[in-house]
């Protein structure tokens, strides 16, 4: 089964508003991605709007989890969602240098400081 990735961004002019209140409904996970997203030298899948992106998670408590996922074409230009394939990783360091063997580069990396709140609908 392929997932969609669905995310839509707006400008959130009061952040401590939005926590303050998705904390009333759960307790924030806090996480820091570190991405990095891979392509050919010509960069042919960048091109076509594909993407591969190597992230490990590092959770409060140390622990890291690392994932690899190929992102396709968008399939909703409003909100960029695109089929992705992911798969755990045991080791980054392995996977970048089998992708950098097969001619992969990497293009760009970066982290993000995250707050996650595991909130569900009822039912669901």
């Amino acid at each position: 089964m392929v997932s969609v990735e669905a995310e839509l961004k707006a400008l959130a002019r009061n952040p401590e508003l939005i926590h303050a209140a998705l904390s009333r409904w759960a307790v924030g996970e806090r996480s820091i991605y570190s991405d990095c997203y891979f392509d050919y030298p010509d960069r042919g899948w960048a091109r076509q709007g594909n993407e591969l992106r190597v992230r490990t998670v590092t959770d409060e408590l140390g622990r890291t989890r690392t994932l690899l996922t190929f992102k396709e074409l968008a399939v909703d230009g409003a909100s960029g969602s695109k089929p992705e394939h992911e798969t755990a990783v045991e080791d980054a360091d392995v996977l970048v240098t089998v992708l950098t063997s097969l001619g992969v580069e990497q293009i760009v990396a970066f982290e993000k400081r995250c707050v996650n709140y595991p909130v569900h609908r009822p039912g669901s």
